[in-house]
This record gives structure tokens, sequence and C-alpha cells, in this order.
């Protein structure tokens, strides 16, 4: 049986949780870790046992990422699937906080580079690493700057990896998902929502020229063809999965005459521009 490793399983609504169902049904022995002890992915799988075994670590600590990988001493894996990530917001530019900046970069970058290199050795010849990136890193961000810079640096590394690792006799394939938004949160459940500001629930989904965000069953589609034979002369880059998002610009929309739910395109405008003040 194939394993994989799947990191930022921690949530029902998240992708890991989809990534490691989808990965299950292909026939995968799934690692999933996960960082929250009130992990709610973890308790469905406690009451409903699968091919899966959940493991515990902090990907901001170097310390506990370290253990992690002494803890696959011996296991054989085809597949790791590096999703989880730090999200930052509300970041003040005049009294920039390093300690988020360091925090961000230290599970959505630190991680990924120790996790792969790390792991190295217990890869299958002709295995995939497949990095979870984001149409934040393809551009700059007023509040969020860590987190698109994170994700900018994660688009690069998995280039430099894919070449490290391609030359090496084990050809183990690098590529990454670039996701737009992502219905990862509970419309009934509050608390799930907290990565997804009410802002961009409202105006995330009319950005998009698709009408809507893709559901986490959308990117574990993705997730199962990158891992699969179908997939390998698929190396470094990334796949595209945001409904034609990033083909969008916030001004254009607003010079196209549409509105936001609530508020008018010129009151938008004036909104972003108030921050440059």
């Amino acid at each position: 049986m194939k394993k994989a490793l799947v990191t930022g399983v921690s949530w029902t609504t998240g992708i890991g949780f989809a990534v490691t169902q989808q990965l299950i049904r292909d026939g995968y022995f799934v690692y999933a870790v996960y960082h929250s002890a009130e992990s709610t992915a973890k308790e469905y799988y406690d009451n409903h046992p699968d091919n899966v075994e959940f493991v515990q670590c902090d990907l901001a600590d170097r310390e506990s990422v370290s253990r992690l990988i002494e803890r696959f001493s011996g296991i054989t894996l085809n597949a790791i699937i590096n999703n989880a990530g730090a999200f930052s917001g509300g970041e003040d530019i005049d009294n920039y906080d390093m300690e988020t900046w360091d925090s961000v970069f230290a599970v959505n970058v630190n991680a990924p580079l120790m996790l792969s290199v790390g792991l190295k050795p217990n890869m299958e010849k002709g295995s995939v690493i497949i990095n979870m990136v984001s149409t934040d890193g393809l551009k700059g961000s007023f509040s969020s700057m860590a987190y698109a810079a994170s994700k900018a640096a994660l688009i690069n590394l998995t280039d430099s990896l894919a070449i490290n690792f391609g030359y090496d006799e084990k050809k183990i394939r690098v590529t990454a998902i670039c996701p737009g938004w992502v219905k990862t949160f509970d419309e009934k459940d509050p608390s799930s929502s907290e990565m997804v500001p009410f802002i961009s629930r409202s105006t995330g989904s009319q950005l998009c020229p698709l009408g809507r965000f893709a559901n986490p069953e959308e990117i574990a589609n993705v997730v199962s063809f990158l891992v699969s034979d179908k997939a390998s002369f698929i190396s470094g880059g990334f796949v595209p999965v945001h409904g034609g998002y990033n083909a969008v610009s916030f001004d254009m929309y607003a010079e196209s005459g549409r509105a936001f739910e609530g508020y008018h395109p010129e009151e938008a405008i004036d909104i972003q521009k108030a921050k440059l003040l």
C-alpha cells in the first residue's frame, strides 16, 4: 500500500481533510499531521477508523518538525502534501510585528523545506511532493504581507526542489497547487470562518469569474491527479485552481461598474485609497 504524509489536517472543513479522504479512496495509507488538540478531523476518524494515522506537530516550531521527521525513521513514503498554512491579517506597515512574519514563514516555507529534505531518504523512487501555494503569492498585499510573501517564497522553493530532486536518482517530482478562494468555513459555524474574514467571504465569490468559492474536494481532486502516473511528467511550477480569480484585478472589477454586496465600486476604491494615505 502506498503511503502519504499530509500536513494541515485539523478541521473537517479544510483542504487537508478533503485531501486525506481522497488519498484514502485512491488506496493510500495517510499520515495526517495536525496541530490543534481540538482537531475535528482527528475526532472524525477516531469515530470512523480508516487507513489513516494522526500525528500531532507544531510546524511553527523547528524542533517539533525535527521530531516529526525522526518519527518516520524506517517508514517509506510515496507522497508528501505540504498543505498546512499560517495566515496573517491586519498587519500594519507602520508598526510591523516581526514575530508575525517569522511565525508565518516558519509554517509556510521552513516546514515544507524541512519535511521535503528531511524525509527525502524515506521516499520511494518516483515519489511526489506537492506544496499548497496561493494566488496571494502572485501579487502584493495590503495587510497580509507575511502570508503573500511566504506563498511567493514557496512557489520559488517548489521550483528549486523540483530541480534538485529531479536530477537525483530517485527522480522525485515536486510541484504545487495554487488555489484562490476555497470554502474552508462552515457558514452555520462562525468559529470556523476565522481564516476567511467577512469582507473576503462576501466579495471573494463575486470577484471570481466562475462566481463561487472552490470546494476543498476540488483541490483534493487535483492532488489525486498529481500523485498519479497520469501526471508523471509534471514537476516544478504550479497548477492554478482558482476559477479565473487571478485574471481579475480589484480595480478593473470596479471599473466595470459591478457592485459588491453592500457597497458600490467607487466606495471600494475609496477604501483602498484611504489605506494609502
